[in-house]
């Protein structure tokens, strides 16, 4: 039986996929979806980001006042993730893939939170790195970087295992759960790249539910309030050595999303 935020998720898919049938999307409504996706995913670690003017932005709308970076930051972000989707029926989850996701993304020196290396855009890292998640929380230490390429390898095999066994009827099956397990072994346990792993692994998670019949989406983040739900979430996750919060989290999130969306 599955929980009831799982079978909440289900019904709100289903009434979205009959209300707003995906072969009938326009060009308009599917780039909102996708600029909707591309400024919970980058607000999650840009708070200068604004809702409203960012989408005017990304709508090609003339907006002053808003920092050239984060624009920047999130014009990669959409640009990447709509080539990704309009070129679905290519999509596979390599590891030339997830490189050639982050070369896109970090491409431009603004991008970077770090010190820039252009030898490391689109390659794993090549030193430790500790995640900073303060004034709130500890920081974290991800996987060695010397053992990068091997880790990689064999969880690409395993994440592939796991997204090729989709069944929303079943909890341990459900897109969600294996969307979860995705996040926080890839953003949260490896964390293979220098910057940019989080808009990296939202992106690829991005694909996958459009490679699973749902749309791209998210749980809205919009102000600290939310960003910090996020990463508690994660690091409850981290605390249990569970992705049920994660699930619960995702499920809830997207389910509101989606039902906001029909009543529009």
């Amino acid at each position: 039986m599955l929980p009831d935020y799982l079978l909440n998720f289900n019904d709100a898919l289903l009434k979205f996929q009959e209300k707003f049938p995906r072969d009938n999307w326009s060009a308009e409504f599917k780039d909102s979806l996708i600029n909707d996706y591309s400024f919970y995913s980058a607000r999650i670690e840009d708070s200068k980001l604004e809702y409203g003017d960012t989408i005017r932005f990304l709508n090609n709308e003339t907006v002053r006042g808003i920092n050239f970076d984060s624009l920047l930051g999130i014009s990669e972000h959409q640009s990447v993730l709509k080539s990704l989707l309009e070129n679905l029926q290519n999509f596979q989850l390599t590891e030339e893939t997830v490189k050639n996701i982050h070369s896109g993304l970090m491409k431009s020196p603004l991008a970077w939170e770090t010190d820039f290396n252009p030898e490391l855009v689109g390659n794993y890292r090549n030193i430790p790195t500790v995640g900073s998640r303060q004034p709130f929380f500890a920081d974290k230490e991800y996987s060695p970087h010397y053992n990068l390429e091997i880790v990689m390898a064999t969880y690409v095999d395993m994440f592939n295992a796991r997204l090729g066994d989709i069944d929303n009827s079943i909890s341990e099956k459900h897109l969600l759960t294996r969307v979860a397990y995705f996040h926080n072994k890839f953003l949260n346990e490896i964390h293979p790249f220098a910057d940019g792993n989080g808009r990296v692994c939202r992106i690829i998670i991005g694909a996958v539910l459009m490679a699973n019949n749902c749309p791209p989406i998210f749980p809205q983040i919009t102000n600290q309030e939310e960003q910090i739900e996020y990463i508690s979430t994660i690091i409850k996750c981290e605390k249990d050595k569970s992705d049920i919060s994660l699930i619960e989290y995702l499920a809830k999130g997207m389910t509101n999303y989606l039902m906001a969306r029909m009543k529009k």
